[in-house]
């Protein structure tokens, strides 16, 4: 298993809020972690529910914020719908950007399976877009919802980011220190070199890189149990990211993954003894170890 993460040595390390300190932790939460991709289309929010899951299920408080304004996924992949009106979105980001929070103005995360979660998709009716076309407003309505959600005192406040290194992400590097980030590829190259460009905002930002998940990694074959490489690799693996990059976990190709998700009940629900469920546990386990929380929280190591 890969050996725990350094702390970055600049200052950005601190949650004093002094000058250099960088951005500061956001209150009640032990650790948050960004799941992040370059490129769309690669699972990253397959992984981050699993994920969650899987976390949960060794005993920690587990929040999930579905921070992709324009394709809120989580919702869907849960099978949670928003009941009765739908909240004044809009008037998130004037809240968030009011000082102080009252509990009265907090808005309730949503329980299910174990975890809290949160998405932009609870907030509006199901055929109605979230019309942000004001890139910093993006940032901002994300921060927002991060601010104003009664996550409670989770643990882990997993962060399940859009594609790219736009908006929410420069805001969030910029307002809230992240502990860590999981970066979700696939075995191209061109998935990787997008990935590489989001691994340089993240170090750029001084967030530590907790690890690479590469999705639909290989098919296993139903007859015969061996491996098909489904996409084309490049001549030398994992070139993009680099050596110090550790990978976590590969995740095959798995049509119970697919059918998981548009039924709202993840594979770590609809079938936990299965293999595929094992992998993200122990999935699970690396980001734990990774961020040295069954150590230092006495929680199932």
């Amino acid at each position: 298993m890969a050996a725990p993460m350094g702390r970055p040595e600049s200052g950005s390390d601190r949650a004093d809020g002094a000058p250099g300190a960088g951005p500061p932790r956001l209150s009640g939460a032990r650790r948050v972690i960004a799941v992040a991709s370059g490129k769309g289309g690669v699972g990253k929010s397959t992984v981050a529910v699993n994920l969650a899951l899987g976390l949960a299920g060794r005993g920690l408080r587990v929040g999930l914020l579905d921070a992709d304004v324009h394709g809120p996924n989580v919702p869907l992949m849960l099978g949670v719908r928003r009941r009765g009106e739908a909240a004044d979105w809009g008037a998130i980001v004037p809240l968030a950007t009011a000082g102080e929070i009252s509990p009265g103005q907090r808005l309730p995360a949503l329980d299910r399976y174990g975890l809290k979660t949160m998405s932009v998709g609870l907030l509006v009716g199901e055929d109605q877009p979230a019309l942000v076309d004001n890139a910093p407003l993006v940032g901002l309505l994300v921060r927002g919802l991060l601010s104003l959600v009664d996550w409670g005192e989770p643990d882990v406040l997993l962060l399940d980011l859009p594609p790219g290194t736009g908006e929410p992400q420069a805001t969030i590097l910029r307002t809230v220190r992240l502990d860590g980030v999981v970066l979700v590829v696939t075995p191209q190259d061109l998935a990787r070199l997008d990935t590489g460009r989001a691994l340089a905002a993240f170090r750029a930002a001084d967030v530590p890189i907790v690890g690479a998940v590469e999705n639909m990694s290989f098919l296993l074959c139903p007859g015969c149990g061996d491996r098909i490489q489904v996409f084309h690799r490049g001549r030398v693996p994992r070139a993009v990211l680099g050596d110090d990059v550790p990978l976590l976990a590969e995740i095959p190709i798995d049509p119970a993954l697919s059918e998981a998700a548009d039924t709202g009940r993840p594979v770590l629900i609809a079938d936990p003894d299965g293999p595929q469920a094992a992998r993200f546990r122990d999935l699970a386990a690396a980001v734990a170890e990774r961020l040295g929380i069954a150590r230092e929280w006495g929680v199932d190591g």
